[in-house]
């Protein structure tokens, strides 16, 4: 596999996990902004990750090992790369072909192309015109390259790739084509919001997803944790390390969280994200909550951290069928809801929390 290609590999994989990590606070402020959190808004999160860890990937890496890499200078005159290139070639014989052949064309274009899409986030996700991408753009390209020609601030004793100070030019004017190319797709002044006055089906498998992130994120920092200190702390082997007590740790943490939000809130953190309360109904609240939790993400937790044969299918069987009592129940309430008596609202301000119009 050549560099380039790996480079692409490692940026889609570790920028799909960032773009995973993110989903929570990004569901958080969408609900809270416009409501909803649409395609759209999931396919700029997924694309702003791959394309951040590609500018680490493609400026940086292969990162050599210690000694066995040669040392490389700076390039501080101005447009002395960009002059590099042959023009005349292109404009008397070969035309265009030439310039997809020059090798110093080649490296301007591509260093352009590769802040193009720099412009176009800051415009769609910060909605900052064509000033503030290109100060960004300049901002980005000056770290990369100051990281460069110190040997990525000095973890090696030269650097081993080369400072060019056009690079600092082309960047930043790929950023400002990114924004110019961006204004004419991406409204810089939304119109005023109506939020949403009902709670959708799809509100509600998202707030699931999340709840599902949040024990799954922090089940691995928790076991992770353990072993590291199983392993640093205690000096055991890795063989040596309780299974059982790292398993029961790794979701009994997020369940013990869980737990306790959804008992002294009547929401889960998955809830909590997507900005819907539980309210209580024909049960008394004391009541009402423990038969939600042991409806709803409880047995989830359970069904986790049971080491059975049976615990996977288990798991599988009730989370389609929690999931597909959503659109069939009023209110979308879904399966714990509908056991614990309990009724779904936006929620909001004590003066602002909205009734969903399908219970009325």
């Amino acid at each position: 596999m050549s560099d380039q290609a790996l480079n692409a590999l490692i940026a889609t994989v570790l920028g799909t996990a960032v773009a995973i990590v993110l989903v929570l606070p990004v569901a958080f402020r969408e609900y809270r902004k416009d409501g909803r959190l649409g395609p759209g808004d999931l396919a700029v999160l997924l694309s702003g990750a791959i394309y951040g860890l590609a500018l680490w990937t493609y400026t940086l890496l292969p990162m050599p090992a210690a000694g066995d890499y040669p040392c490389v200078g700076r390039q501080t005159t101005p447009l002395d790369t960009i002059g590099a290139i042959d023009w005349r070639e292109a404009t008397t014989r070969s035309g265009l072909a030439a310039l997809l052949h020059d090798p110093a064309f080649l490296q301007v274009a591509l260093n352009v192309l590769l802040f193009v899409p720099l412009g176009f986030f800051v415009r769609r996700v910060l909605r900052r015109g064509v000033v503030v991408a290109t100060l960004a753009g300049f901002a980005v390209s000056l770290a990369i390259e100051c990281t460069q020609t110190t040997g990525v601030w000095h973890l090696y004793s030269c650097p081993y790739r080369l400072f060019d100070v056009d690079d600092l030019l082309v960047n930043t004017l790929g950023a400002t084509i990114g924004s110019l190319v961006a204004a004419l797709f991406v409204r810089r002044r939304e119109r005023e919001v109506v939020l949403p006055t009902s709670i959708t089906a799809g509100r509600r498998w998202v707030g699931m997803v999340c709840d599902a992130l949040f024990v799954v994120l922090l089940g691995a920092v928790v076991a992770i944790g353990y072993r590291a200190v199983q392993l640093y702390g205690r000096d055991l082997g890795a063989d040596d390390i309780d299974a059982t007590a790292q398993r029961w740790l790794q979701w009994g943490v997020p369940g013990a969280v869980e737990l306790v939000v959804v008992l002294l809130a009547g929401r889960s953190v998955g809830e909590w994200v997507v900005a819907v309360r539980a309210v209580p109904g024909r049960l008394p609240t004391l009541v009402a909550r423990p038969i939600k939790l042991a409806t709803g993400i409880g047995p989830f937790l359970l069904l986790l951290a049971i080491e059975q044969p049976w615990a996977g299918p288990a798991l599988l069987g009730f989370v389609l069928i929690t999931a597909c009592a959503v659109p069939l129940t009023r209110q979308r309430r879904g399966l714990s809801h509908v056991v614990a008596g309990m009724d779904l609202r936006i929620a909001g301000p004590p003066t602002t929390d909205v009734d969903d119009p399908v219970s009325k």
